[in-house]
């Protein structure tokens, strides 16, 4: 991972760093890599699932999930959106089941499940030009 500074403020800037959590990988802005397969989704809908798989298995609210995305959005609208990724990976995997709603929460987590094959992924992430994946 590389760092810059920012021209305006002088903080770091870090290059963008794909993040795995068992079999998803969040490739760069607008695309997965799920059970080794790439997926392109919309922006708010990326956004959502990056933040879920950063989560590791932990819930988040509809409103934290609002705010990573980022835009005025209300609950209803994040369900919408939970439900519109269900399907699309479910296009993928007919018993897709990672995303679990924590009832009387209102909130979500991606459930761990493994990769079928870390070296089969590392490949594919090569093949499509990224280096090695981080954990976190």
């Amino acid at each position: 991972m590389q760092s810059h500074l920012c021209p305006n403020c002088g903080c770091y800037l870090q290059s963008f760093a794909p993040v795995r959590f068992g079999n998803i990988a969040c490739l760069e802005p607008g695309s997965v890599l799920y059970e080794e397969r790439s997926i392109n989704l919309p922006k708010c809908q990326y956004l959502v699932v990056e933040a879920l798989v950063k989560a590791r298995g932990r819930g988040l609210t509809r409103s934290a999930l609002a705010n990573c995305v980022g835009t005025d959005i209300n609950n209803e609208t994040i369900s919408k959106y939970i439900e519109r990724l269900r399907v699309r990976f479910r296009t993928l995997d007919p018993h897709f089941d990672q995303i679990r709603v924590l009832q009387g929460f209102g909130a979500y987590s991606w459930v761990f499940k493994d990769a079928r094959s870390k070296a089969t992924t590392e490949r594919m992430l090569r093949a499509v030009g990224i280096g090695g994946l981080r954990q976190g």
